[in-house]
């Protein structure tokens, strides 16, 4: 029985391997006849959505802020390029093999030591050797046997920092690149376009087999619209420019401002200080990321005097010669704002009032036109609701209802207290005084549009912006007053004389807006604005400049110790000078004709 034991053990192994081979070899025949389909075993099934190029976001001349490239990633497979591509098995020579690494090593522009490495480790698969974005490279080495390249779509700013608040960014994840912010998340469904299809099998190498492909969509994608921006890019360069430099010299926390075009209401520019870089937003703050422009809420301080009396005077209250007591106890009035030091003449004129903005006249001239005048007429101007401007994140500002004012406030939000608006509105409003007392939507899209297969865009706009009317707050002649009353502010003797641009009117007013802290207002920490309009008699821009918690300086020594200038936290001294440097550009990047040309220097002088 010993000998059937024996011959039990040989056979039972021998017919499990024959079970298995012939079990082999009838999934094989199968395979190779059709009967069994590869492509419908899940694990060798594939659905990949090739990536569609976003859109681009342009100046108003075409510079580009923000545009895709294609990249390529190339891996070796140190295995494959140690073999002959010819004779598969077989080394390859060493000829090849040097041409082929200094071949990678001047493409890709990465040292030869580095692609040596590689193919001195035969025994590994798949090493990342460098991303390009080179289209001759990638042609060049295409046809190169022991390459993977993977390709994809990465969003850059060519601009760097400029803009970063307007922009936006996109995110990183590679499945879902959606827009995070700015235009890039406002005008998402356009930027993105349309992805394709493709379905096939893989081999366990994980390698498409490209005769089994199912479906092949690849070329149905379409590539995102390109968004046009009313960004003057050479204006907002400057802009930025200048206000880093103020940043600085003012020692302040932050600075915005606003460049829009009175006639049309489109955005020249628009910047914010600090800010990022979108190429580079998970390195961010929240804080730099805010466009404060039109996200920050904040009390505007004396520019409200100049909307008071565009009220008063459209209500025919008062004229610009009216003559107010400067007597802030009178009983006629309650508990009235002072003007700090300043001591008035008995009486003093309402445009004189305005241009060295006196709290005691325009609380009295607020408190007579009474908190239903005022306040609709604040709300008229657009203040207490969002402009619609085309970017996510705006404010609407804070404007309460005049019934709910008590009576201390009717003399307040004549001067910019207890009031909150956003430098959008202000603006806004303010080129509504330039625009003979017109109001209009701000906007900063000019265009948006479709490409076509030629790259051209003749014929494939899908958006074009129509210049939209608000009303009219006030009539053409008060406008035309109010804007003449201003013209002292930025003159010898008013609150802004360093905001004069030689050659130009400015009809202009300051803001030295104490922050609130607490229940009370902060002695040290304010919002310093200067906003002008320029030329006062035919007007083309307003410009807006605020700078919140500037240094505050109110001894010379303390200037001298600080290299800050005396009065640093008031509107002109701060916010002043920088509005001129921008206004000075832009009215000369424009070939705006000056309106007081005797003012003009001459070459050389200064």
């Amino acid at each position: 029985m010993a000998w059937r034991s024996e011959r039990l053990r040989f056979w039972i192994p021998v017919a499990f391997l024959s079970a298995g081979a012939v079990g082999l070899a009838v999934r094989l025949t199968l395979l190779h006849f059709g009967f069994v389909k590869l492509e419908n075993t899940p694990t060798y099934r594939f659905t990949r959505y090739p990536t569609a190029p976003r859109g681009g976001i342009y100046s108003c001349t075409g510079v580009p802020f923000a545009c895709t490239k294609t990249v390529w990633d190339y891996h070796v497979d140190a295995k494959v390029a140690n073999e002959d591509p010819r004779h598969p098995g077989q080394p390859v020579s060493s000829a090849m093999r040097w041409a082929h690494m200094t071949n990678l090593a001047v493409s890709l522009d990465i040292p030869l030591v580095k692609v040596m490495d590689v193919y001195a480790r035969p025994d590994k698969r798949y090493i990342y050797l460098a991303t390009s974005d080179d289209d001759s490279v990638h042609g060049r080495l295409s046809g190169m046997h022991e390459l993977s390249v993977s390709e994809r779509q990465v969003r850059v700013y060519p601009q760097g920092r400029h803009l970063s608040q307007v922009l936006g960014f996109v995110s990183r994840d590679p499945t879902n690149r959606v827009g995070g912010a700015g235009i890039e998340l406002r005008y998402e469904r356009f930027l993105k376009g349309m992805a394709g299809r493709v379905t096939g099998v893989r081999n366990a190498h994980g390698r498409e087999l490209r005769v089994l492909r199912q479906e092949d969509k690849a070329l149905e994608s379409k590539p995102g619209c390109d968004v046009y921006l009313t960004i003057d890019h050479n204006i907002q360069y400057e802009v930025e420019k200048i206000l880093s430099a103020g940043l600085a010299r003012h020692q302040a926390e932050r600075v915005w401002a606003i460049v829009l075009q009175v006639k049309t209401g489109a955005v020249l520019a628009m910047a914010t200080l600090p800010d990022y870089d979108p190429d580079d937003f998970p390195s961010s703050t929240t804080e730099q990321r805010i466009n404060r422009v039109i996200s920050e809420s904040y009390e505007p301080g004396s520019v409200m005097k100049t909307i008071t009396a565009c009220a008063a005077i459209n209500e025919r209250l008062v004229g610009p010669n009216s003559m107010i007591n400067t007597d802030r106890k009178d009983t006629r009035y309650y508990r009235l704002p002072g003007d700090g030091s300043h001591q008035w003449e008995p009486f003093m004129s309402v445009k004189d009032a305005l241009v060295h903005s006196s709290n005691i006249v325009f609380g009295k001239i607020g408190f007579d036109l009474g908190p239903q005048r005022l306040w609709t007429y604040m709300d008229a101007f657009g203040l207490g609701r969002k402009t619609g401007i085309e970017l996510p994140g705006e404010e609407s500002g804070i404007l309460p209802q005049w019934k709910k004012w008590d009576k201390v406030k009717w003399s307040r939000a004549p001067i910019g207290q207890g009031v909150a608006v956003t430098a959008i509105q202000l603006a806004s409003a303010y080129a509504c005084i330039g625009n003979d007392g017109e109001l209009l939507k701000p906007y900063i899209v000019e265009r948006i549009v479709e490409r076509d297969e030629d790259g051209g865009d003749s014929s494939s706009v899908v958006y074009r912006h129509q210049r939209q009317s608000l009303g009219h707050p006030i009539r053409s002649e008060t406008a035309r007053i109010v804007r003449s009353m201003m013209l002292g502010v930025a003159k010898k003797g008013g609150t802004a004389k360093k905001a004069a641009v030689p050659g130009y009117t400015i009809a202009g007013k300051t803001g030295t807006a104490q922050m609130q802290e607490g229940r009370g207002y902060s002695e040290n920490n304010f919002n310093a604005s200067f906003i002008g309009i320029v030329p006062a008699s035919r007007p083309e821009v307003v410009i807006l400049v605020t700078y919140q918690k500037p240094a505050t300086c109110r001894r010379r020594d303390t200037s001298e110790a600080k290299g800050i200038p005396l009065f640093n936290h008031q509107g002109g001294v701060c916010a002043g000078p920088t509005f001129s440097e921008i206004a000075t550009f832009v009215l000369r990047y424009l070939a705006v004709e000056p309106d007081v040309p005797e003012e003009v220097p001459e070459d050389g002088e200064t």
